[in-house]
């Protein structure tokens, strides 16, 4: 463009939910309200006040779905008169009808791109702008699989972003002389191409005159290379018709550096089309030189190895209820990204507004982008044309950013013609343009021609394996890797939405929600567990199940990272999602801020460039055992990693060490899983406890959690499996007993995991597990035996593993190993609890203490450890009369 005038500010405004304003004319009337734009319908609350809640998702404070109208008058000044003018929207939301002095001129309904409007010459003076945005308009976008949900894709549904109504960004009217159509750069190297298009604009439509005649015409290039003097280059172009194509080759000095994760350069390109040395048109575009390539199942960023630690943007920002379009709040996500040792970002079913390409060219970041969708392929030809035409304008807008790697067509598509629309698409894009690589769909299918895939096998949680999933099925080990998966498929495997482990809900975040959305979800749970006496454990439930979620995390992600031939991963996600039921999968909130319960730092050792990796069978050790472990590295940073010694030491949790040893490092090449050699600690000489094994070593660190145990012999404990007025009588007279109920003799309740719970039940419709972890009371007496953290430690699981909680919800007990239970049910759910009746105790444990303890090491520690307590004088718990204790059997007993 040659000039251009800034729309933003006040226009006048009108709602039209009975669709009335086309049939009454409102292109040509004054509309009686006003608006700020850019802005939304939500952000000027033109609508009443909401009042409804929902654990679907996030509330919108001031809803409207439907027509609004918007409208200005703008001045063509004398200068202008005879210059071409369009309209530049860069992200209206819903279908823009527009009008020019109340004749309609244009149409559009890109969710990806700015909305151009080409309005042709415009008389000099005043002229009236009005636009119908229409939000309840839309190709079938959102139309997915899903039952009783059509309106799931991230561009659009109120379980993200919110369907709103409005423009936001840049508002410009835009003037040239002729246009400049299409800048592209390629640039895998420092030989770099650039394609043009170049579009000449006449009024006259029997015998225009552009192209006529006698002209000198030039496009003149500026390269603004980062940290050189600029080079300009003009370039001689012959018009002959309305639309020239050109293609220019360049060799840029060496002295201009490549774009990459580490060293993520950006240079800028400048153009200006010259007639007869005077201006008729200006455009501009930031560039990188790097390559994207596949190599069998490796990808490869200028010849280097990449591994890709990702995770999804699904367009969540709650005080807006869009995407941001300014680079500031981008720099907010993405720099929190890079804190957690990320280096892609996977944009679910929604393409980001400019600026996010530009913090990410920045930052060094490696973006997956899709068109707007999340549905079938092949029934509807207007979606299908539709997902074409907005592949085109997000390459033709986005596509010189360094950062644009990677281009699918959307998320977990279906149906019976999809695959033959995704081979199509891929093979076109593939032979158009190699700046990037192309998958078909996110999460399936495989498409034959795509350069990589993304699956959602290779995880430790799928959908619908409840409690049959890895980490809740068996202990922790760490040889468990996704070879198996990667031997399936020939190109480069990214495992799909990894994780989606939930926290419970931070309650303090509800004041935080200032702007177009509510969490009235988050306002349910706090009334529920105000109802229930347990609000005053809200904090408590978030960080010790946060605790737990960070250890899953660290393990899907190990588990990624010590596969051979792996390609990365996406995580579900960094972020919590507050849709979709309500999954708060996030190690930071809707905002993008920090958790309580990990810092970036913690969390960036295991997610990193470089990450040594310990594979041991369990770590659960006896002690006199001696603990063995393969120390891997995986080492993905720019360059070799050089010879050096790596530290292992085993702290205990007091911060005391037991025992250092080391391992000579040779240098590692970048680009690959690397043995090191074999770690073996002996645990004969250290304390009975939880102890952290520390592997350190040059820019690199991590941690395992090491449980030690000494014997523990048969311990004695009164036992029963079942309560009657009797035994209760008998405990009020002065004995201890222990109830240890079996699942079966209990009424359902949550069904018990080790693990968090994946996603949401809502959303999975009860899928357990249905608890997010323990709480151990480490005050009580029975820690002094039993070694443990306050959340879950991982040796755990052998407590939890096919058991039932105690429901003490009317049973006022004193928790020793709380279960914090689904954030949806709020039950007042106990491990191990205990009560006084009269001058006895009852322990209710909930754990199997009695079987195979041989085999069960830790069973058979927290044995000891009630018995230890028993044994002693003294307890807090409270009283309870026998009657009430079993009135309350009776109700929880099958």
């Amino acid at each position: 463009m040659l000039f251009s005038l800034d729309l933003s500010g006040t226009w006048s405004f009108a709602l039209d939910p009975k669709g009335v304003g086309l049939e009454q004319d409102w292109a040509a009337s004054q509309l009686a309200d006003t608006i700020a734009l850019p802005g939304s319908v939500d952000e000027a609350e033109k609508t009443p006040l909401t009042t409804t809640a929902t654990m679907a998702y996030l509330s919108r404070r001031h809803p409207y779905i439907g027509k609004a109208w918007y409208q200005r008058t703008i001045t063509i000044a004398a200068e202008q008169g005879e210059l071409f003018h369009w309209l530049f929207l860069e992200r209206p939301h819903g279908q823009v009808d527009l009008y020019v002095d109340g004749i309609k001129v244009a149409r559009d309904e890109s969710l990806s791109t700015p909305n151009r409007f080409f309005l042709g010459k415009l008389a000099v003076g005043e002229h009236v702008l009005t636009m119908q945005i229409d939000n309840s308009r839309f190709e079938a976008v959102g139309d997915s699989h899903l039952p009783r949900n059509p309106d799931v894709a991230h561009s659009k549904s109120d379980h993200t972003q919110t369907n709103w109504n409005g423009v936001v960004g840049r508002l410009e009217l835009q003037s040239q002389a002729a246009g400049i159509a299409r800048l592209a750069v390629f640039a895998p190297s420092r030989s770099i191409r650039i394609e043009l298009e170049l579009e000449a604009y006449d009024t006259e439509t029997f015998w225009p005159t552009f192209w006529k005649g006698e002209h000198s015409d030039i496009v003149r290039f500026t390269l603004r290379l980062a940290g050189q003097e600029q080079l300009v280059v003009d370039h001689p172009v012959q018009i002959t018709s309305a639309l020239t194509h050109a293609t220019i080759t360049l060799d840029l000095p060496e002295a201009a550096r490549l774009w990459d994760e580490f060293d993520p350069v950006v240079h800028q390109i400048d153009a200006e089309w010259l007639r007869d040395g005077q201006a008729l048109d200006r455009a501009t575009s930031q560039f990188g030189i790097r390559s994207i390539t596949t190599q069998g199942r490796h990808i490869l960023l200028n010849g280097r190895r990449i591994f890709l630690r990702g995770t999804l943007d699904c367009a969540i920002f709650p005080l807006t209820g869009y995407p941001p379009t300014d680079r500031d709040g981008w720099r907010k996500a993405m720099g929190t990204a890079k804190a957690y040792g990320l280096n892609h970002i996977r944009f679910h079913s929604y393409c980001p507004p400019k600026a996010a390409f530009e913090v990410a060219d920045e930052l060094g970041l490696i973006l997956h982008v899709e068109t707007p969708i999340w549905a079938f392929l092949g029934t509807d030809p207007a979606l299908d044309r539709y997902i074409h035409a907005e592949a085109d304008r997000i390459v033709a807008e986005y596509g010189n950013h360094p950062s644009f790697l990677m281009f699918a067509v959307g998320n977990e598509v279906y149906g019976g013609r999809m695959h033959a629309f995704l081979e199509r698409f891929v093979e076109g894009w593939r032979s158009r343009d190699d700046r990037r690589i192309y998958n078909g769909g996110s999460g399936w299918p495989t498409t034959e021609r795509a350069q990589y895939v993304s699956k959602p096998e290779p995880r430790s949680h799928r959908w619908g394996e409840g409690i049959g999933s890895r980490l809740n099925a068996r202990p922790l080990e760490t040889r468990t890797d996704w070879s198996e998966w990667v031997e399936k498929v020939p190109m480069a495997l990214v495992s799909h939405e990894i994780g989606q482990w939930c926290v419970y809900p931070d309650l303090q975040e509800i004041a935080k929600y200032t702007g177009v959305v509510e969490a009235r979800n988050f306002m349910l749970v706090r009334d529920d567990l105000a109802a229930k006496g347990m609000l005053d454990q809200a904090d408590s439930f978030m960080r010790n199940s946060g605790a737990l979620q960070t250890m899953l995390y660290k393990e899907d992600i190990e588990a990624a990272l010590r596969t051979p031939d792996f390609a990365g991963f996406q995580l579900l996600g960094l972020q919590d999602f507050p849709g979709q039921g309500t999954a708060l999968v996030g190690v930071v909130d809707a905002f993008w801020d920090e958790k309580p319960y990990v810092t970036p730092k913690r969390f960036h050792e295991f997610c990193a460039p470089t990450v040594p990796l310990l594979r041991a069978d369990g770590f659960v050790m006896r002690q006199g055992e001696v603990f063995v472990a393969d120390l891997q590295i995986a080492h993905y940073a720019t360059g070799a990693l050089p010879a050096s010694q790596v530290s292992v030491r085993v702290v205990d949790n007091a911060g005391h060490q037991h025992g250092e040893w080391s391992l000579p490092l040779r240098d590692l090449a970048t680009g690959a899983l690397h043995d090191i050699g074999k770690v073996e600690i002996p645990t004969a000489t250290l304390p009975e406890g939880l102890h952290e094994v520390l592997i350190t070593g040059n820019g690199f660190a991590n941690r395992y959690e090491l449980a030690v145990l000494a014997a523990s012999g048969q311990a004695a404990l009164d036992i029963v499996h079942d309560l009657d007025a009797d035994l209760l009588a008998q405990v009020a007279a002065g004995r201890s007993l222990v109830l240890a109920a079996a699942p079966e003799s209990m009424v359902p309740n949550a069904e018990l995991g080790h693990t968090v719970l994946f996603w949401n039940t809502l959303w999975t419709r009860d899928q357990p597990p249905h608890t997010l972890g323990l709480i151990n009371d480490l005050d009580h007496p029975v820690f002094a035996s039993f070694p443990a953290l306050e959340h879950s430690s991982w040796h755990e699981w052998e407590l939890t593993h096919g058991r039932r909680a105690f429901d003490v919800s009317e049973l006022p007990a004193r928790h020793i190993i709380r279960v914090i239970d689904d954030w949806n049910k709020n039950r007042d759910l106990a491990l191990v609890a205990e009560i006084r009746i009269g001058k006895g105790r009852l322990l209710l444990c909930a754990a199997d203490i009695e079987t195979d303890l041989d085999q069960r090491p830790v069973a058979a520690k927290l044995r000891v450890a009630l018995a230890n307590y028993v044994s002693g004088e003294g307890t807090a718990a409270p009283e309870v009369a026998g009657a009430d204790v079993l009135s309350w059997w009776e109700r929880v007993r099958a």
